[in-house]
């Protein structure tokens, strides 16, 4: 008896054995592929979109070598969540205190949610358009357009609401047009919707268009870039210099030239901190220059010797103000 149960439990063991020792990682392989659920007619589903795309290869073109690039850096977005409308003429947009690649997951998420329904949606652009809102002999549609913002770690939103005509696309004029309504909607919605801290990998290339930048020329003479038309340029400048606490003495809209004095004895904020010790008075010109209709420069030029050495400082202070 002593035997037989010794024989069964060997039996058993060396059975056991020959499983655990069996590779199973591709029974997988053997598996079948049942039908996909049904749902019912009244149950709407949100459309699946591929945050993590990989990119097709051609494998004719790889060759016996192919080398892996390096992730892209995923940018912090701060702790801010600053959101507001601008306007600007006819131009309206939201401003958040957020990096595209942040605020693109969350515009998805609206837009989905809106009722507007989603055509097309590609974050390497940063585009969402909006499926046909007209009737059967009208075609429109919401175009919204995540930028990056002036300020550093910021975003724009813009949204358009255009119509078809004679095979051209026009902006929507009089009641009709949802721009302000839908862009209240995403106040609304950054309003009352908590940050998910996430960032979207497919959109990180929205965060390297940054509208405004410091540089040098080849003369090592510092200003700041914007990539705006001049009519925005020239707001955001004056109220960058307004936010630093810098008092315009004049201005000139049409040559794009705010005139500066630092010869007062009690400066504020940033000039009390750059000009302490300072016994000069110090006269600043502060130039806005249209290179084409989508790019501005900022140049400032102090007339007096002593002044020179603060115009990068200046500059820097405006660059930071902006928005």
């Amino acid at each position: 008896m002593k035997n037989l149960f010794s024989f069964l439990f060997l039996s058993f063991f060396l059975s056991s054995c020959s499983y655990f020792l069996t590779d199973h990682k591709n029974d997988y392989l053997k598996e079948k592929q049942e039908k996909s659920l049904d749902l019912p007619k009244d149950i709407t589903t949100r459309p699946i979109i591929d945050y993590y795309p990989i990119n097709t290869i051609n494998p004719e073109k790889v060759g016996d070598e192919y080398l892996i690039p390096m992730p892209q850096q995923v940018f912090s977005s701060g702790t801010s969540n600053e959101v507001r409308m601008h306007k600007l003429g006819e131009i309206r947009w939201v401003y958040v205190e957020t990096l595209p690649s942040s605020a693109w997951p969350m515009m998805n998420d609206f837009w989905v949610t809106s009722g507007y329904g989603v055509a097309k949606s590609d974050p390497t652009t940063g585009i969402i358009e909006s499926e046909n809102l007209g009737d059967n002999q009208s075609i429109t549609k919401l175009v919204m357009k995540v930028e990056h913002g002036i300020r550093q770690a910021s975003s724009e939103i813009f949204i358009s609401h255009i119509t078809e005509i004679d095979g051209v696309w026009l902006r929507v004029d009089g009641p009709e047009n949802l721009e302000e309504e839908t862009m209240r909607k995403v106040l609304d919605y950054f309003a009352t919707t908590p940050p998910s801290g996430g960032t979207s990998l497919v959109a990180l290339n929205l965060n390297y268009g940054q509208k405004a930048a410091l540089k040098q020329d080849d003369e090592q003479n510092s200003f700041i870039e914007l990539n705006l038309e001049y009519a925005r340029a020239w707001a955001a400048v004056d109220r960058a210099l307004k936010e630093a606490l810098i008092d315009v003495n004049d201005l000139d809209r049409e040559e794009g030239v705010f005139y500066v004095n630092f010869s007062r004895e009690e400066e504020k904020g940033f000039l009390r901190r750059i000009f302490s010790g300072a016994s000069f008075d110090g006269d600043f010109r502060i130039l806005i220059k249209e290179i084409d209709e989508k790019t501005c420069r900022v140049t400032i030029s102090a007339e007096e010797e002593e002044a020179k050495a603060f115009e990068r400082e200046l500059l820097s202070e405006i660059n930071q103000s902006l928005s």
